[in-house]
């Protein structure tokens, strides 16, 4: 593949590195346009979970994305990665001879995995044990701060100084998904729903977000979320023949579904890594707290958004969801 901006210079290959869920990985494409700024001609990889490289055709800027899930983790509703696994893609980001590696969240197995492939220069915010596989140790995560605030500091040790980084993600090239999503969906804008979070304990009843969706009519509505969590949607009372799911366009696609969320009018969901696909793909978004920490993870995208924070799912009714979801339509 040859390399945007021309052939690299010595030095010019990076490694983002974002073994997390799907929502760190969205954060981490906050990194990639100001390195892309800032080196021109280089080679710029990311090494993430399996379950979230359906995300890689859309981050801008990417030479190669390395897809494994960590056998120390587990992604949601799935098992401990694959150590077979896990090491053969070590081995391949071994032969690409990364010289500088940005580890996003950076726990310290995985940047000891990043020491483990030679990599020179490895930078990471401070967490416990983690020092003593990075070159460059910044201070530890200030949980009070917006995550992109303390994200940019990732950046300071290759001379780049960002204090309003934005997440983004680009749909417009995938011209075969494209297709897929508009046999379905056809040209038509329409709002996106989703009702489902890592835990069900800090997700708004379904019986609410159907009341939402009846609340939001004169729009299309798309639900969004995998085959078991919208299988307990479609059993439920009250629900429309005319609404479409997700599952019954994407086959399983993370690529898919990103690229049907970039042509939504408005999304309405809990926090979690769907939110954070659509702000990034600069749809208006509305963030749903139950709880959470909306001041860390708030919609950090170029689109306009809103969020309901409560301490309690039972706190949040459909009327709150369409009082904020009116003011972005």
């Amino acid at each position: 593949m040859a390399f945007q901006g021309g052939q690299p210079e010595k030095g010019d290959s990076i490694l983002v590195v974002s073994l997390d869920n799907l929502g760190d990985l969205v954060f981490a494409s906050a990194l990639l346009d100001p390195l892309r700024d800032r080196f021109p001609a280089a080679r710029i990889g990311v090494w993430c979970k399996a379950y979230a490289s359906g995300l890689g055709p859309l981050l801008p800027n990417v030479t190669r994305v390395y897809a494994s899930d960590p056998f120390w983790d587990r992604s949601p509703g799935g098992s401990k990665g694959s150590i077979r696994r896990f090491l053969s893609t070590r081995a391949l980001v071994r032969r690409a001879q990364f010289d500088r590696a940005i580890i996003f969240s950076a726990p310290w197995r995985a940047a000891a995995a990043v020491a483990s492939v030679g990599i020179p220069q490895r930078i990471g915010l401070a967490r416990r044990r983690n020092e003593r596989w990075l070159t460059d140790v910044l201070p530890a995560e200030d949980r009070t701060k917006p995550v992109l605030e303390e994200v940019a500091r990732l950046l300071e040790p290759l001379g780049i100084q960002k204090s309003n980084l934005v997440y983004r993600l680009d749909a417009s090239h995938l011209a075969e998904e494209q297709k897929i999503v508009r046999q379905v969906l056809g040209d038509d804008r329409f709002i996106a729903l989703h009702p489902f979070a890592g835990s069900e304990k800090r997700c708004v009843s379904l019986d609410e977000w159907i009341r939402v969706a009846d609340g939001l009519s004169s729009h299309r509505i798309l639900w969004i979320g995998t085959t078991p969590e919208l299988d307990r949607l479609r059993r439920r009372p009250g629900v429309q023949s005319q609404w479409i799911y997700s599952d019954a366009i994407s086959s399983g696609s993370l690529t898919v579904v990103a690229v049907a969320l970039s042509h939504a009018r408005l999304f309405i969901g809990h926090d979690s890594g769907p939110m954070h696909i659509a702000s990034a793909l600069s749809v208006p978004t509305i963030g749903v707290f139950a709880p959470g920490e909306p001041h860390r993870t708030f919609p950090q995208g170029a689109a306009p958004w809103r969020i309901i924070a409560r301490n309690t799912p039972n706190e949040i009714s459909a009327k709150d969801i369409l009082s904020e979801g009116t003011a972005l339509l």
